[in-house]
């Protein structure tokens, strides 16, 4: 099986609601696609995405694996003016359907994936 892995800059999901983006999210994983985001989701934007998840599973769509490197720290002017006016200045986040995301691996400045078809047997 052929696994499809998509980018997305923060510029396609800005301007949407936070409820706009977890559907456009998930649609595109409920295409059986890795979705890479450019920005890391905020804290509250995953909660609001692990719950529009959990009220669309079903046995097609058994639900999401999900990590996010969050933005780097505040270092200089520039970056604290854009965290105060609620801006990011970095991260990415990695969203991927449960039944092709085998294992995510985080580490402090990485995200490891194995992906691909579940074994039928092992999940016996």
């Amino acid at each position: 099986m052929d696994i499809e892995i998509e980018f997305i800059t923060s510029d396609v999901l800005e301007g949407k609601t936070p409820e706009e983006k977890m559907e456009f999210l998930l649609e595109k994983i409920k295409d059986d696609k890795i979705i890479v985001v450019e920005e890391s989701l905020s804290s509250q934007e995953e909660v609001l995405l692990i719950e529009a998840t959990m009220k669309q599973i079903s046995k097609r769509f058994p639900g999401i694996e999900v990590s996010t490197l969050r933005e780097r720290s505040a270092e200089g002017f520039k970056e604290k003016l854009i965290k105060m006016l609620g801006g990011r200045t970095g991260g990415l986040t990695v969203i991927g359907p449960s039944k092709l995301v085998k294992k995510i691996k985080k580490e402090p400045q990485k995200i490891s994936i194995l992906a691909g078809e579940k074994d039928k047997e092992r999940e016996k």
